[in-house]
């Protein structure tokens, strides 16, 4: 039965972010309100509506590993894996704004949290002061990407990439999106309901339960738009895609997270916070070296991404030393 909670929950979180994106982007073309807008605030948002789902529902139900975890093994799986994944398939430009703005405001979430993690938790006040950090971060977004085409803005190309072909109409968008909102909301009660029952089942941790299968579900999104994207040359967008909603999930989830229900952080959980940020500081020369993420910079993040699960293997007991050349 867990693995029925945990499964469905997962596919309800996929399909209801989607809809609500289709939806919400229907009404608001429906409103002539600006590409740029409507990447920045409801393609960035649906997008990224598992791990804020699923964080918010874990929080609530007094589960705050999971709830934090969710966003640290998303946010570490976009960076090494789905980047990595998509590198090895096509290089991918990585322009010189992606790379210092949001790249910077990406380190800069994971560094607070991290921070403020290893202090024993985030309070009410810094979740506020999260998502004020995000709401900086999305006026400095607005102003320097306004009036700005497709080409030079990756919140613009992520709206025209949802608009173009898509006839639905304002009304039925509203109900596409309250489906969406519907399902979003249900797959995340099964998904955190599910994960503490396997969880149970197996004798894992809460936060290795999040920090893998949750994680990995929560991803799929990203991991399919990027990866469709690599293999038809639509690689101008994918790394400010990612870099974009990891800035999401850190400082608007875990934020708004924070600032409904106060979060408790294990201290098993440390060394995974200070893998999420050491995966964003890797990732920035990487992507500042010729402005362009290369396959053998791809393979690195992966094998890095491998070295992760074995550390993980490790912890819970699956691996000795000997296994690993260690004894």
């Amino acid at each position: 039965m867990a693995y029925w909670f945990l499964g469905g929950g997962l596919v309800l979180l996929l399909f209801g972010s989607e809809a609500a994106v289709r939806g919400g982007v229907a009404m608001a073309r429906a409103l002539n309100i600006p590409p740029l807008v409507i990447g920045l605030l409801v393609v960035t948002a649906g997008t990224s509506a598992p791990e804020f789902a699923v964080s918010l529902q874990a929080a609530s139900a007094g589960s705050p590993d999971i709830a934090i975890a969710n966003v640290v093994g998303s946010n570490i799986l976009n960076l090494l894996l789905i980047l990595g994944l998509a590198a090895l398939i096509r290089p991918l430009p990585s322009p010189p704004k992606v790379v210092f703005r949001d790249g910077g405001a990406m380190l800069l979430s994971a560094v607070a949290l991290a921070i403020m993690a290893l202090t024993g938790g985030v309070t009410r006040f810094e979740g506020i002061a999260m998502l004020a950090a995000f709401a900086l971060y999305l006026v400095m977004t607005f102003v320097s990407d306004w009036r700005r085409s497709a080409e030079h803005s990756v919140p613009c190309a992520r709206a025209l990439q949802r608009l173009q072909g898509d006839t639905t109409s304002g009304t039925a968008g509203l109900f596409v999106f309250l489906f969406g909102l519907v399902g979003v909301t249900v797959g995340a009660h099964f998904a955190v309901s599910g994960a503490l029952a396997v969880a149970r089942e197996f004798h894992l941790s809460e936060a290795m339960v999040g920090l893998t299968v949750v994680a990995f579900g929560a991803s799929i999104p990203e991991l399919f738009v990027t990866l469709v994207a690599a293999v038809r040359g639509h690689t101008q967008i994918a790394i400010g895609h990612l870099i974009g909603s990891n800035v999401f999930n850190t400082f608007g989830a875990i934020g708004v997270t924070a600032a409904l229900f106060p979060l408790h952080v294990d201290k098993t959980l440390g060394v995974d916070l200070l893998a999420m940020a050491a995966a964003s500081a890797l990732l920035l020369p990487l992507l500042a070296t010729r402005w362009r993420l290369t396959r053998p910079r791809g393979a690195l993040l992966l094998l890095s991404y491998a070295c992760y699960l074995v550390f993980l293997a490790w912890r819970q007991g699956w691996v000795v030393p000997s296994m690993i050349g260690m004894g």
